[in-house]
């Protein structure tokens, strides 16, 4: 009697623990209720993992092939490189002319010129959703931000010019809080709506997140990027 206590005390408390984790998974991987927009946006992003960024892509395509939005607005100047790609590295001079504009800081320096792979940024989205059949007519990319804010604010300057004023937001699941967060900031008094869609069919899972410690780091990376862009300002 007690052995069989002892177990189903253990598939409870095995229960407790995943559904304390897996909601603590949903609430940064964000899903509203889909409604017809003016554009998808996608953002780029690899945090070392050529998939999240595919994984974005195809989710992006998919919204588009379903009928969810018109375009798609591809955002980013670079992704972190990976080992299965060969890196086209931002320039140290470019690099240093972000710092000097108060785009980066100064700390930002050695690891965007070791990582930072201009050829997985929007222009590697846009050529990926071509090839899955997406008219290049109905891409627009924003290859120039360097970080979530000014995804943000970059994208904001295209949406104004073509009149958009609702639009799905994909990003991966763990990051799609925080830049959910960070374009309602930017987008917000601009009347612009924001339905988010995180990416699926990745390694980042809000069912099983926290049985990777890898993935365990990718949240605990994003709440302390949380908390610093609210430190700044920018949520």
């Amino acid at each position: 009697m007690k052995i069989l206590f002892g177990i189903l005390l253990a598939m409870v408390l095995m229960i407790t623990y995943w559904l304390i984790f897996y909601i603590k998974g949903k609430r940064f991987a964000l899903r509203d209720r889909l409604q017809k927009s003016d554009a998808i946006v996608v953002l780029a992003g690899t945090r070392g993992n050529l998939e999240f960024l595919d994984s974005k892509i195809h989710t992006a395509v998919h919204l588009y092939r379903e009928g969810w939005a018109p375009y798609i607005i591809c955002s980013g100047k670079f992704s972190a490189k990976v080992d299965s790609h060969q890196p086209t590295l931002i320039p140290l001079q470019e690099i240093e002319e972000a710092v000097r504009e108060g785009r980066i800081q100064n700390k930002d320096i050695g690891t965007a010129s070791e990582k930072w792979d201009i050829s997985l940024g929007a222009e590697y989205m846009r050529d990926k959703a071509i090839e899955a059949g997406v008219s290049s007519n109905h891409i627009l990319i924003e290859n120039n931000s360097l970080h979530t804010r000014e995804n943000a604010e970059y994208v904001l300057k295209l949406l104004r010019e073509n009149n958009i004023s609702r639009i799905i937001l994909v990003t991966s699941p763990f990051h799609q809080l925080r830049t959910s967060l960070t374009f309602t900031k930017v987008l917000k008094s601009h009347g612009i709506e924001i339905i988010n869609h995180c990416a699926g069919e990745s390694e980042w899972s809000s069912t099983t997140w926290f049985l990777s410690e890898k993935n365990r780091n990718l949240v605990s990376s994003e709440k302390q990027r949380i908390k610093l862009y609210r430190a700044k300002g920018d949520l």
